[in-house]
């Protein structure tokens, strides 16, 4: 009898699902991102009434709107793309560029030669958060840059970042591999770092990188939350002096969670909405990671040794 990985499983459609989302979000949302519900006489189902925004859920507007009078699910529909595809991309240069790092220089490195891991952590005791914002607080906040532009340079920060940490774990990992005694054997009877590699550690290696990855966009997510709190929302930041508040140009979703949660207290679907699309894109990669995990530990015991 087949024994399917539950957390896997649904982990991949949920993912799956949020993919599909984003290329398809702003095709199918009911209303462009610029519209806004009309303050006036309106037709409803108990008459005529009067209609000012914020709308509670109803069937023009499933998911209710905003204070502004913007539709909430075409909101996250349109700004699926931008969370989705950031995040993805972001945990894949790091992934990359420090997996690569990592490997080749646990390969490289001999007993001496692994203090210099050392180095690179420090880099890692000044939270991403703080650098980020201080970098991009003068242009993110009614930039005279274009979203893309923004997009580009706060996603390259996010993966510089975040590239000493996926390093020091590849490259800690690597090095263990290397110490144990099947490895030595095959170097002593005239194996190469390249057969080593093919071979050995690489087999060992390619579920953790995954996780790894997993791992990454999940850090990712939560830098992106932390930045919102401060404003910093990923794509440009709107500020309106008049009314002291702060819009997302992009409607990502951390966001359309930072702009709203001053609605805790009253119109709660404003923030509850887009922060449950947030939890439940968080929660598709703890699922596969967490499936993941358990395959990974049986695929050990499974490599050719000699």
């Amino acid at each position: 009898m087949i024994k399917w990985n539950i957390q896997l499983v649904s982990g991949i459609f949920l993912l799956a699902f949020f993919v599909l989302l984003s290329i398809f979000g702003s095709s199918i949302a009911p209303y462009p991102p610029d519209y806004k519900v009309k303050v006036g006489y309106m037709e409803t189902e108990n008459g005529t009434e009067f209609v000012a925004p914020p709308l509670a859920p109803s069937k023009d507007f499933p998911l209710g709107t905003d204070k502004w009078g913007k539709d909430i699910l075409s909101l996250i529909l349109h700004g699926a793309k931008y969370t989705v595809f950031t995040v993805l991309i972001v945990a894949a240069a790091r992934l990359l560029v420090g997996g690569i790092a990592g490997v080749f220089g646990g390969l490289a490195a001999s007993g001496r030669k692994k203090g210099k891991q050392g180095r690179i952590t420090l880099l890692t005791s000044i939270p991403p958060v703080i650098l980020i914002y201080f970098i991009m607080l003068g242009m993110n906040i009614n930039p005279s840059l274009s979203s893309f532009a923004l997009i580009f340079i706060q996603g390259v920060l996010m993966a510089a970042l975040g590239v000493p940490g996926v390093y020091n774990v590849v490259y800690s990992k690597t090095a263990e591999i290397k110490e144990n005694l099947y490895i030595m054997a095959s170097v002593t009877l005239g194996g190469n770092k390249s057969h080593l590699l093919k071979k050995h550690i690489w087999p060992i290696l390619k579920g953790d990188f995954i996780i790894l990855y997993l791992n990454e966009t999940i850090q990712v997510l939560h830098l992106m939350g932390q930045l919102a709190i401060f404003n910093l929302f990923f794509g440009g930041t709107e500020f309106q002096p008049d009314f002291s508040i702060y819009l997302s140009m992009t409607n990502e979703w951390s966001g359309l969670i930072g702009q709203s949660r001053s609605f805790l207290s009253y119109s709660q679907w404003i923030l509850i909405y887009p922060l449950i699309a947030f939890i439940l894109f968080l929660l598709s990669f703890y699922l596969i990671s967490q499936g993941l995990s358990q395959q990974s530990r049986k695929s050990h015991r499974k490599n050719t040794y000699i």
